[in-house]
């Protein structure tokens, strides 16, 4: 155990950080290399003093918000100060792990193990997407951050007691879809209430990705990407969202862009659909990909908008600018 060599940003509410977990990440790393953060104020406090100490290597234990909470911490103070970002190995104990499929075994303690043991240099360079000043790897707005904030509106109320395992796994989310968002859907549509948006490229060439991935048509600064009713509104660096569902297959192709998805299919013919959707080898006339550097989105409605996998408000402005090698991921495959 090399006391100073790898710091351990754990999240202590994470889905799978239990004692035994703890213990056994203490036995590879030194117990005050590690810290434990339950809150936003704990894990900047770390992310300082992650950065104060000069650790080349931090591991995070926790899901995708624990990853990149850590790398919002870390890049900001970076970014004021000129520091080096040390390398960032993903340990997945976390629900949707989403960015550790780019990187892990999918074993978070054999990935720690091994790394510590014999060290590597083979890092995956990843480039993000910022907006507001916070950066993720997939983001969007509509339907799928609706489902994320009607699952944890349905978690916060009914799932406890028997219904807890459901909300530990992929079946919560489709719990909230066919009990909450769905109905909302349908009832809005019926109503004739339909949120339209409008995404303006800027500052750079945007391209229309076609099918094999290649670039297509080219978008000048200033012109409409997309304007009109709209499922889902997805961007991003990293192809997944949770649960390896490779929603945005084109994130990872190109690292000086992002990808972003406009999803104008119905939900009835997505859901058809959700096979091949999952896998990232469904295309369709309704599903427009771009690559794009800068971006900004207008709404016509505030609408649920999340953020590697958090919340963050019901927007009806937003900007997406893509920010490139902002981290070196840990390769464990």
């Amino acid at each position: 155990m090399a006391r100073g060599q790898f710091a351990a940003y754990l999240n202590a509410n994470a889905k799978r950080m239990s004692p035994e977990v703890v213990s056994a990440v203490q036995e590879l790393i030194y117990p005050d290399d590690i810290f434990f953060c339950s809150s936003p104020e704990e894990g900047d406090l770390a992310a300082r003093t992650i950065l104060d100490r000069g650790y080349p290597t931090v591991f995070t234990g926790g899901g995708d918000g624990t990853a990149v909470s850590l790398i919002n911490d870390v890049w900001m103070c970076v970014r004021d100060t000129g520091r080096e970002m040390p390398k960032v190995g993903i340990l997945s104990l976390g629900t949707g792990n989403a960015m550790a499929r780019l990187v892990s075994s999918g074993s978070p303690l054999a990935d720690l193990k091994s790394y510590v043991a014999n060290p590597s240099m083979d890092t995956l360079e990843m480039g993000m997407v910022e907006s507001g000043g916070r950066l993720f790897p997939f983001g969007g707005l509509g339907v799928d951050a609706q489902i994320l904030a009607d699952y944890l509106s349905v978690k916060q109320g009914i799932g406890a007691g028997v219904l807890k395992p459901i909300f530990q796994n992929v079946g919560g989310y489709f719990l909230a879809f066919f009990g909450v968002t769905a109905p909302r859907t349908i009832a809005n549509l019926l109503a004739g209430r339909e949120a339209i948006v409008r995404v303006i490229n800027i500052d750079q060439p945007a391209y229309r990705i076609l099918d094999d991935g290649s670039a297509g048509q080219e978008y000048a600064p200033g012109a409409v990407l997309y304007e009109g009713p709209f499922l889902m509104l997805m961007a991003g660096t990293c192809p997944y969202y949770g649960y390896g569902m490779k929603v945005l297959p084109f994130a990872d192709l190109r690292p000086d862009a992002f990808n972003l998805r406009m999803v104008g299919i119905s939900s009835a013919k997505a859901l058809a659909n959700l096979p091949t959707i999952w896998t990232g080898d469904y295309r369709d006339p309704g599903i427009l990909d771009f690559y794009c550097r800068s971006v900004r989105i207008e709404l016509s409605d505030p609408s649920p908008c999340q953020q590697g996998g958090d919340l963050v408000g019901t927007p009806t402005r937003l900007h997406f600018r893509h920010v490139p090698r902002v981290v070196k991921l840990l390769r464990f495959i």
